[in-house]
């Protein structure tokens, strides 16, 4: 069945609901961080990212297909491994995992959606500064140590397709040595959901046009960390690759 297009007035409306969702949301975590206390402020932000998350996926009519069970709860730190192909990526692994996510650092300046990222703990990096991909590796360590959940997308970019593109092995740099699991996840969309070529607004506006995008996802088995950066980098890219297959034979093959 060909999916087409509901036009702008969807796209409007679901443009007008992310903003409120997003404003209500980040408004409301805010007053209850406030009256949390400290040590208990960092589940209390991932609760209510991951229900921002949740809202934004229904307002998108993203519809979920799983080729595996979901995620099990995390319980020890995880970096979570996947492809990237869409901004929905991010959120799609904040609402299933949880945690925290390695972000492009423009994204910080993003009108509202930088504001929401700030506030959600983004991690955010300069892939052109190797400043900044220093701290990011960093960082990442310093959260996985304290025994939490970071995302991460190691192919650097969103890409087109489903082959999965070399990872970059600096996330990778972080978990040596620790007590903690790789988590590889595949993702496959609908046909025409790629973001390339086109500007963040240009893909929103298109992919909210449609009435609904369906996703497949597939969740692997947890590795544990290698002493090898490079060796762990190139068996994530293959167990993401098998899983991303395994993703794309739940979905139909027509274009929207």
């Amino acid at each position: 069945m060909r999916i087409r297009s509901a036009g702008p007035l969807l796209s409007g409306v679901r443009a007008v609901a992310l903003g409120g969702w997003t404003i209500g949301v980040t408004q409301t975590a805010l007053v209850h961080e406030r009256l949390t206390a400290e040590q208990q402020r960092h589940a209390l932000r991932e609760r209510w990212v991951q229900r921002w998350a949740h809202g934004l996926l229904a307002v998108f009519g993203v519809e979920r297909h799983w080729a595996s069970a979901n995620p099990k709860p995390a319980h020890k730190a995880r970096l979570v491994v996947a492809n990237h192909r869409s901004p929905l990526d991010i959120i799609l692994m904040l609402q299933c995992c949880g945690g925290s996510v390695l972000g492009r650092h423009d994204l910080e300046g993003w009108p509202l959606l930088g504001w929401a990222a700030r506030h959600g703990n983004t991690i955010f990096v300069d892939r052109e500064d190797p400043r900044s991909g220093v701290r990011a590796i960093r960082e990442i360590r310093r959260r996985l140590v304290a025994g939490q959940t970071v995302i991460v997308f190691p192919e650097g970019t969103t890409c087109r397709g489903d082959d999965v593109q070399a990872f970059a092995g600096g996330a990778f740099s972080a978990i040596r040595g620790l007590d903690a699991e790789l988590l590889p996840i595949g993702i496959a969309y609908d046909p025409g959901v790629d973001f390339v070529d086109e500007t963040f607004v240009q893909h929103v506006s298109r992919v909210a046009e449609r009435p609904k995008t369906r996703v497949a996802l597939c969740v692997g088995q947890p590795r544990a960390p290698q002493s090898n950066r490079e060796a762990m980098a190139a068996e994530m890219q293959a167990d993401v690759q098998a899983l991303v297959r395994r993703a794309r034979a739940l979905l139909p093959v027509d274009s929207p």
